[in-house]
């Protein structure tokens, strides 16, 4: 059965402000905060732009190519444990150095996609509307929950330099290493859940 709060718990893992927020600060650090606002409303706006339409549009494109929920779950499995896998990895390296390349839109990416899209989030949203597909109601609440994770972005880029302030830094990242490791096993229980249902595993006799 899935409920709401599981929902919820997949998009603020795989959408939400936990990987947003330090990213965020780090690109806004030496900015005014006019334009850290601008950023944040800009991007958020992006990213809710793209994720309706993924959730509204896409999910039709996938039932027309037979990409059944299973599938997805599948797909969304395997990405969610490769980006749990680079977290855990990476914590406590030194930051990748940064392209020397102007960039002209930074709420469209990085910031939009792929820091607060991810794949992965990509793949949630199309399982959960996949499976409201038919269903008003349940798609209602998917939309909804999109929305709140969207909005929880917002408000932790806007708040980024308090938040991190209290926290700090490396309290943030053992946070993410933390849900990093929750992920990977989400993760591994999508996969097998998915491969059990396409009867790979445990087939029907």
């Amino acid at each position: 059965m899935i409920t709401p709060v599981f929902i919820f718990t997949i998009f603020m893992l795989t959408l939400g402000p936990l990987k947003t927020v330090p990213a965020f600060f780090s690109m806004t650090q030496d900015r005014a905060p006019t334009a850290v606002r601008a950023l944040a409303l800009k991007a958020t706006m992006v990213a809710t732009g793209v994720s309706l339409s993924i959730a509204l549009v896409m999910t039709g494109v996938a039932a027309s190519w037979r990409v059944s929920a299973d599938d997805l779950r599948l797909a969304g499995g395997i990405l969610l444990f490769i980006a749990a896998c680079e977290v855990i990895g990476q914590f406590n390296k030194a930051a990748p150095p940064q392209s020397a390349l102007p960039n002209r839109h930074p709420a469209v990416t990085p910031l939009a996609i792929p820091i607060i899209v991810t794949p992965w989030g990509v793949t949630a949203i199309l399982f959960f509307a996949d499976l409201a597909y038919g269903d008003t109601k349940m798609l209602a609440t998917v939309i909804g929950i999109l929305l709140l994770v969207m909005l929880l972005n917002l408000v932790g880029m806007l708040l980024a330099k308090q938040i991190l302030a209290r926290l700090g830094v490396i309290s943030f990242q053992v946070l993410g290493w933390i849900f990093a490791v929750l992920q990977a096993g989400l993760a591994v229980d999508a996969v097998v859940t998915s491969l059990r249902n396409l009867a790979l595993f445990y087939p029907a006799l």
